[in-house]
């Protein structure tokens, strides 16, 4: 529980939301778990993972889920410049395989009776944090929490907020939070949540990924990627 002099961070309320994942078609709804090995790592695992618990990761919209799944195929710095280096004129278009397509799914859900979702976006939850979260921010070599903070790399930060959050019980030793509601890193347009292990969710929705849909082309043309 927090100090009674600290007000409580922001919150947000998922009743009733559809959420999007593109997951793979084997297991769309994927509980995201970091091994003991890759927990002390700053750069492994995903943002908001607790360690030893599972973690489901969706966005509020399509084009929210395919702007974080996508991410990773857009060329690197380094392919970016060896290509101006050889061809000045080039412009710049990554992959997306076949085969990577087939082998996902669009899934979508509405999870029951959740709890509220901690918002890591909000100022007022950043000043919470940075107090409550004091003696681990001074472990970890950080300062006061504020929004580089939770869309930063620093990935042992990110988990730490995660499990502080995943901790957090009322007087009946009940869990408060049902998980995290942040921004993408790579678009803020996108609001997206990691969901807590337990949550009970009904899957309404999956279906194949097909290349003209208007959420996909959206996401590639931004990222000036092709669609096989």
């Amino acid at each position: 529980m927090l100090p009674e002099h600290l007000e409580p961070p922001a919150i947000k309320d998922l009743h009733e939301t559809r959420l999007f994942r593109v997951a793979r078609a084997d297991d769309p709804f994927y509980w995201s778990e970091i091994s003991a090995e890759d927990s002390p790592r700053k750069h492994a695992g995903n943002r908001f993972d607790v360690p030893g618990h599972g973690v489901l990761y969706f966005a509020s919209s399509l084009e929210g889920a395919y702007a974080e799944t996508l991410a990773r195929f857009r060329p690197s710095p380094a392919i970016r410049k060896h290509v101006a280096e050889q061809d000045p004129g080039f412009m710049m278009v990554g992959g997306v395989p076949r085969d990577w397509r087939e082998k996902r799914t669009i899934a979508e859900a509405v999870l029951n009776d959740p709890l509220p979702f901690l918002d890591v976006e909000s100022a007022h939850t950043h000043e919470v944090l940075s107090t409550a979260m004091a003696a681990e921010l001074v472990d970890l070599g950080e300062g006061v929490i504020d929004v580089a903070s939770v869309r930063g790399r620093n990935r042992l930060l990110t988990r730490a907020i995660a499990s502080w959050a995943f901790d957090q019980r009322d007087a009946a030793g009940r869990p408060i939070y049902g998980g995290l509601r942040y921004l993408s890193r790579v678009d803020t347009r996108f609001e997206c949540w990691a969901v807590f292990g337990g949550a009970e969710f009904r899957e309404t929705k999956t279906g194949p990924i097909e290349p003209g849909t208007p959420e996909l082309v959206s996401i590639a043309d931004l990222y000036k990627l092709r669609v096989f």
